[in-house]
């Protein structure tokens, strides 16, 4: 049985990921140092992946066991960090954000068929508390301009929670594998994948391949953001995952929400509307039943 001895990698997690809501903001400076559009992602993977190499090098006898569930592992999670990644260019921060959030409730359900793990009233509550601010956010009329239809970058938002939340299922299944072997499938699959949406671009002008100065101007920001900053979040947010229940793992990681909430508006000028407020509260307040909640689940 699950207890508050859970407390602790629950408070790691949910204030690692909250870096996670300033993602976007490096991302546009990238663009603007001329690596634009799918390119962008392709780079903030890339180079990570790079950065892993050596440790896969190192770990080559161990790194290939259990091959087949890795890649399972790196097609969600990776999949579910390039879309994530590549909605931002599509959509609004806040939008993004939220409707990634849909993850719990993908997380909870897959790992109920899955997992077979038994769910408490609490947590329903949790969900239908942040659905219910999600589903604001996709009606909302009251918005920009960008965020009045759903949108290439709202289908994007809602496959990377969808693909996350199936991903921490496969990793809470996978507790035998060890983090540091995950990760970089993770990168691996994220950087094929985004490459495979840039290569749907070809003809446009969004598939111009940025040339060396604009890759060496971007390099810093990728590196001092991406590499040192994010990287070791994800390996955090990996671990952890293989502790706690998929579904609260994801809930937690809406501390994500707040921080793009003030960031969005503050950094990026972008304007929200007092639905998207409403749907921030209810996200943020599905996070905190959750964290306050009784843990009674279990797998069997």
């Amino acid at each position: 049985m699950k207890t508050q001895s859970h407390f602790g990698p629950s408070v790691i997690l949910f204030f690692s990921t909250a870096l996670w809501g300033i993602f976007w903001w490096p991302l546009r400076h990238i663009e603007n140092a001329g690596i634009s559009g799918v390119w962008a992602v392709v780079a903030i993977n890339m180079v990570p992946l790079l950065f892993l190499v050596p440790l896969v090098i190192v770990r080559r006898k161990k790194f290939f066991n259990h091959i087949k569930a890795k890649c399972f592992i790196g097609i969600a999670m990776g999949g579910g960090m390039a879309f994530y990644a590549m909605a931002f260019l599509y959509t609004n921060v806040l939008r993004t954000t939220l409707l990634f959030y849909m993850s719990p409730v993908w997380a909870t359900l897959l790992a109920i068929l899955i997992l077979k793990e038994k769910t408490t009233y609490w947590r329903w509550l949790a969900i239908a508390v942040g659905f219910s601010g999600l589903v604001l956010i996709l009606i909302d009329k009251g918005a920009s301009d960008v965020t009045q239809a759903f949108n290439r970058g709202d289908l994007f938002a809602v496959l990377s929670g969808l693909l996350w939340g199936y991903g921490t299922v496969l990793v809470r299944k996978s507790t035998d594998i060890p983090a540091i072997d995950i990760v970089p499938n993770q990168y691996f699959w994220a950087m094929l994948i985004s490459t495979f949406v840039l290569l749907t671009t070809a003809g446009s002008p969004e598939f111009r391949v940025p040339n060396p100065e604009q890759w060496l101007n971007a390099l810093p920001l990728i590196i001092g953001f991406y590499v040192i900053i994010t990287l070791p979040t994800i390996f955090i947010c990996t671990r952890i995952s293989q502790i706690l229940s998929p579904g609260r793992a994801c809930l937690l990681m809406m501390s994500e929400v707040l921080v793009a909430g003030i960031s969005a508006p503050l950094i990026a000028g972008e304007s929200i509307s007092a639905v998207e407020w409403t749907a921030g509260f209810l996200i943020v307040a599905a996070t905190l039943i959750e964290v306050y909640s009784p843990q009674t689940e279990q797998l069997t």
